[in-house]
C-alpha cells in the first residue's frame, strides 16, 4: 500500500518535492490548502505522515508550524532540507521579463525574489496561496502577459517556459522540512532531536540549560521561543539538538538532563536528515 503523505499545495510545490524526497516518488499524496489540515489529517488517520516547511534560510521561521507542533501530539519522524531556486515563467517561451504583467506567487516566493521585482516595475506582483498553484493558474490564463514564480518541477509539470531563472535574491537558499507523524519512528542512531521546553521563571535558566548539553558536546542547532498561552510574556523553547563526533553522550543523555533542569520536556522526535 503506498504512503498516504499530507502536505500543502500542489504537486510542483516545494512541499511536494520535499515529500517525495523523504518517502519516494511512488507516494499518495494528500494535498492540503492550509498547514493546520495537514495535522489534521495526520492525528485523524487520514494520512500516515505530514511534510510541512519549519524554517527558511532567508525568511527564517514559520511561527504557524511551530505552535501546531505544539498544538497536535505528533512526532517529528524525519528532515529534509530543500533546495529554493525560483524561476519566472510563463505560458510561451516568446514571452520577455518586459512583456510581463502580473506576476503570480506565494507571498514568501514574492518576498524572496523582491530584488528581481524593484527592477522590474511594470509587473505587478499578485500573491497566490502557492507557487505550484500559481503556476497552474498561469497555464490555465493560457494569456500573454501573466507569469509565476515557482520551481523547475512546477514548470515542467504545467508545461510553463522559464523566462528567467534563478531570480531568488540569493543564490543559496533552503527550505527546512519536518515529517510528522503520531507514531514515533525508533532510529538506531539519529542524528537530531527536537524537544520543547518550559523553563523555571528565574534568572539564568537557559543558560543552565544550554550548560548541560556543552557539558555532552551536544550540538544546539536552533533555538525557537514561542508564547506560553494563559502565561502572558512566559514562553516555551523550541531546541533542536544535534549529535557530533565529539559528543560525551548521547542525544538521549541529553534528554534527560534537559528533564532534570526544565518544568516539562517534550519530546518530539529522534530522527535523521536528508538533504537535497
Amino acid at each position: 500500500m503506498k504512503k498516504r503523505v499530507a502536505y500543502q499545495g500542489i504537486t510542483g510545490s516545494f512541499s511536494s518535492m520535499a515529500a517525495r524526497a523523504l518517502y519516494g516518488s511512488d507516494i499518495a499524496p494528500v494535498q492540503t490548502t492550509r498547514f493546520r489540515d495537514i495535522f489534521e489529517h495526520v492525528t485523524s488517520g487520514r494520512a500516515d505522515v505530514g511534510v510541512v516547511p519549519i524554517e527558511n534560510a532567508l525568511a527564517g521561521s514559520i511561527h504557524e508550524n511551530y505552535d501546531l507542533l505544539s498544538e497536535y501530539r505528533c512526532s517529528i519522524v524525519g528532515e529534509f532540507y530543500c533546495p529554493v531556486q525560483l524561476h519566472l515563467m510563463a505560458v510561451s517561451p516568446t514571452e520577455t521579463v518586459e512583456s510581463i504583467t502580473h506576476v503570480f506567487s506565494h507571498p514568501k516566493a514574492l518576498e524572496q525574489c523582491s530584488t528581481f521585482l524593484e527592477r522590474s516595475p511594470s509587473i505587478s506582483p499578485v500573491v497566490f496561496s502557492d507557487t505550484a498553484g500559481a503556476a497552474a493558474h498561469v497555464q490555465e490564463l493560457g494569456a500573454p502577459g501573466f507569469a509565476a514564480i515557482a520551481s523547475d518541477e512546477a514548470a515542467r509539470e504545467y508545461r510553463l517556459s522559464i523566462i528567467a531563472p534563478a531570480i531568488q535574491n540569493h543564490a543559496s537558499n533552503m527550505t527546512r522540512f519536518f515529517a510528522v507523524s503520531v507514531h514515533p519512528e525508533a532510529v538506531l542512531a539519529p542524528s537530531k532531536c527536537t524537544l520543547i521546553l518550559s523553563l523555571r521563571h528565574e534568572p539564568a535558566s537557559l543558560h543552565r540549560l544550554l550548560g548541560e548539553f556543552a557539558e555532552l558536546a551536544i550540538n544546539v542547532t536552533k533555538i525557537e521561543s514561542r508564547p506560553i498561552p494563559g502565561k502572558p510574556f512566559e514562553y516555551s523553547f523550541h531546541i533542536d539538538l544535534e549529535s557530533t563526533p565529539e559528543a560525551k553522550g548521547t542525544l538521549h543523555d541529553a534528554v534527560e538532563r534537559a528533564r532534570r533542569a526544565t518544568v516539562e520536556t517534550r519530546v518530539l522526535g529522534f530522527y535523521s536528515t536528508v538533504r537535497g
